[in-house]
């Protein structure tokens, strides 16, 4: 399918743009879905948290508080030794810091890479330098400055920012990762860029809110989207890479279509803290996701971002779409994040057809590179 967003045209099954003339497809076919294969192992130490952030999905699930025993841990290691090369570890909690011996424990004995889901409150100079010794990228709460910060995560800017701090001055890089809401949404291209002067990040996220049984109270899909458009622009200017962005992004670098944004559809196994094994830390069964893909779906079909898209978080389309539709909140969000970026091309190539190689000089901040584990999508890559 051909789609034309003001000048340029986009090519939505071979992820190709022009400006100024059209483009045909060299083929209609959606290509063959890429069987799953195991990407990511994900640790979930302790449902137990030293905050009581007033919208998180671990909180307000309901399931047991218990923690990891030293046994599930090694088991995770050993899954993670069979893993493909190349596979990410994660250690997430609840607050995985308040088992920092496990924690510390498991990563030590995993390859690269690695990473440390946490709020940082709990970050001291020794853990800090622990992570840096055995190569942990950390992946740090942050919602905005102090007063919107505290607002949603239990009044804990000092204690995190001084996290923050100590891993800055044991040299080790970190990310930021942002839930986003009614409290941060409206002016967050700004603070964003004061998050990047104050901390110096290597990656950020911007997560919209996972469905949740209780307390789940998500801004607009179309706020939201607002919010990534800002987002994208600040980090296109910043040169600062953005998960939700690069995903987006990628495809069009690569010619190659995104299946599946979602690594709990065959790409991921979670240890929950009781050893229970399942595909996503919301669920507490293995299931067959596949049908939930843009390819699989009647709804997508005709979809000018399906190409792009993956489908989003399956535990939201669950339970906010239904049989056979996806979370149309991303769908808002990723439609209009590719129209933004279309204008972009547009704006930056005004005279004729564009090659990808011209693409990844003008995003290469934006997309995903192998330097750093945090440039990276973090547990959703294809």
């Amino acid at each position: 399918m051909i789609y034309k967003h003001g000048n340029t045209w986009f090519d939505t099954v071979n992820l190709r743009v022009s400006v100024g003339e059209r483009l045909f497809s060299d083929g209609s076919l959606i290509p063959p879905v890429p069987p799953a294969a195991l990407r990511a192992v994900q640790a979930v130490v302790t449902r137990r948290c030293n905050l009581a952030c007033t919208y998180c999905n671990v909180r307000l699930s309901g399931d047991s508080a218990a923690d990891m025993s030293s046994e599930i841990g090694d088991r995770v290691v050993s899954a993670a030794a069979e893993a493909p090369r190349g596979r990410l570890v994660m250690v997430t909690g609840g607050e995985p810091l308040l088992l920092p011996e496990l924690s510390l424990s498991i990563l030590e004995r995993v390859d690269p890479p690695k990473v440390i889901f946490t709020n940082a409150a709990l970050v001291t100079s020794a853990i800090a330098s622990r992570l840096k010794e055995i190569a942990v990228s950390p992946i740090v709460s942050l919602d905005g400055p102090e007063d919107i910060h505290n607002s949603r995560r239990s009044g804990s800017w000092n204690q995190v920012s001084r996290g923050l701090d100590f891993l800055s001055e044991a040299g080790v890089q970190f990310g930021l990762s942002t839930v986003v809401g009614s409290h941060n949404w409206k002016n967050i291209s700004i603070w964003m860029q004061e998050m990047l002067h104050r901390f110096r990040p290597v990656s950020m996220g911007f997560n919209i809110l996972h469905w949740t049984p209780g307390g789940f109270d998500p801004i607009s899909a179309e706020f939201y989207a607002d919010a990534m458009v800002n987002v994208f622009d600040t980090a296109l200017k910043h040169g600062v890479f953005v998960d939700q962005i690069a995903r987006r992004i990628d495809p069009l670098i690569t010619a190659e279509y995104r299946h599946r944004d979602c690594s709990a559809l065959g790409d991921k196994l979670v240890f929950h803290p009781d050893g229970l094994k399942s595909n996503c830390i919301c669920g507490r069964s293995v299931e067959d996701w596949s049908g939930r893909i843009p390819s699989a779906l009647d709804y997508c079909r005709d979809c000018p971002a399906s190409g792009i898209c993956g489908g989003g978080c399956a535990w939201d389309a669950i339970h906010l779409g239904g049989s056979g539709l996806p979370d149309k909140r991303h769908c808002i969000w990723v439609r209009r994040i590719l129209d933004r970026i279309l204008l972009d091309v547009q704006n930056s190539f005004p005279y004729g057809p564009v090659s990808r190689e011209e693409l990844k000089i003008r995003y290469g901040a934006l997309v995903t590179r192998g330097l750093s584990t945090l440039t990276s999508s973090l547990g959703h890559g294809e």
